[in-house]
C-alpha cells in the first residue's frame, strides 16, 4: 500500500509539470515566434525485491529474489519544440519574419552578465525613443555590426524603412545595418529564459547560411489550441484518478491500522 502512495504521488508531480507546461503553451497562443513546449517522462528505476527467511524459514544469509518492481514515473526532462510556425503578414513595416532555422540576435543584459546576447524569433520590433531597434520587451536588436540605430524616422511613413531578404536595414535607401541571423547544428542545447528568448550555453551559433526575412510578416506560434485543450483536459483527469488512488491507499491503511492490527 505505501508503494501505491508513493506511485501515486509520483505521478501527480508529472502531471502537474505537464498542466504547467501546456498552460504556458495556451498562454502564449498568440506571441509571435512562440514555440511550443512539452515534457518527457520516464519509469522509476526498477528496484529488486529480495524475501528473507520467510515461510520456509531459510538459514540467515541466504536471501531469495521476488523481482523487481517500479514507483511510477518521473520527469525526463522539458524540451522545446522549434518547428517554424505559419507566416502572417501585418503590413507593419518594423515586424519581421524568419523563413528558415535562424534566430535574431538581441543584447540582453543581466545583473551578472552585462554583455549577454540572447536569441529570439519574435520579430514584433519597435523603434524605442533613443532610435534603437528593439523587441517588444525592449532589447536592442543586434546587428553585424552592433546594435542597429535608425535616427530621425516614424513609423507611420513606412515606405522610408525596407528590410531586404538578406536582413540589411535601409532607411530612404541608406543602409542603417544589417540583422544578425544565427542558426545553430543543434537547436536542443538552446536554454529557455523566458520573454521569448534563448541563451546559447554552448556558444554554438554561427551566421546563417539558409535563412532570410520577410518584412512586414510575423511568425505564428507553433501551438494547435485545440490539441493543447485536449492534453490539458487529459492530463486533469489523470492528476484527478492519482488523487482518488492516494484517498483510496489512506482509507486501506486507516482500516490496517485501527481494525486489522487492533487487538481484541
Amino acid at each position: 500500500m505505501i508503494r501505491g502512495l508513493y506511485s501515486a504521488a509520483a505521478g501527480m508531480d508529472v502531471l502537474q509539470a505537464r498542466v504547467e507546461s501546456v498552460s504556458n503553451n495556451l498562454a502564449n497562443a498568440s506571441t509571435p515566434g512562440y514555440k511550443r513546449e512539452d515534457i518527457t517522462i520516464r519509469s522509476f528505476p526498477e528496484m529488486l525485491l529480495i524475501r528473507q527467511g520467510g515461510i520456509q524459514r531459510k538459514p540467515a544469509g541466504t536471501p531469495e529474489a521476488i523481482g523487481t518492481a517500479s514507483n511510477g514515473v518521473l520527469l525526463s526532462e522539458l524540451f522545446i519544440d522549434h518547428t517554424q510556425g505559419d507566416l502572417r503578414e501585418t503590413g507593419d513595416p518594423a515586424d519581421v519574419a524568419i523563413k528558415g532555422p535562424a534566430f535574431f540576435a538581441v543584447s540582453a543584459p543581466g545583473p551578472e552578465s552585462p554583455d549577454r546576447v540572447c536569441y529570439t524569433r519574435n520579430g514584433a520590433f519597435k523603434i524605442d525613443q533613443e532610435g534603437y531597434l528593439v523587441t517588444a520587451g525592449g532589447y536592442r536588436v543586434l546587428g553585424e555590426d552592433g546594435e542597429i540605430r535608425i535616427e530621425d524616422f516614424q513609423l507611420n511613413d513606412p515606405a522610408r524603412l525596407s528590410i531586404s531578404p538578406d536582413g540589411s536595414v535601409r532607411i530612404d535607401g541608406m543602409e542603417a545595418g544589417r540583422l544578425m541571423l544565427v542558426e545553430f547544428d543543434d537547436v536542443n542545447s538552446l536554454q529557455k529564459v523566458g520573454e521569448g528568448l534563448f541563451e546559447d550555453p554552448q556558444g554554438t551559433g554561427r551566421p546563417a547560411v539558409s535563412s532570410s526575412v520577410c518584412q512586414g510578416y510575423l511568425e505564428a506560434p507553433n501551438v494547435n489550441v485545440v490539441d493543447e485543450m485536449v492534453s490539458l483536459i487529459t492530463a486533469t483527469r489523470a492528476y484527478e484518478a492519482n488523487q482518488r488512488i492516494i484517498q483510496s491507499q489512506d482509507e486501506l491503511l486507516a482500516k490496517a491500522v485501527n481494525q486489522v492490527g487492533s487487538l481484541r
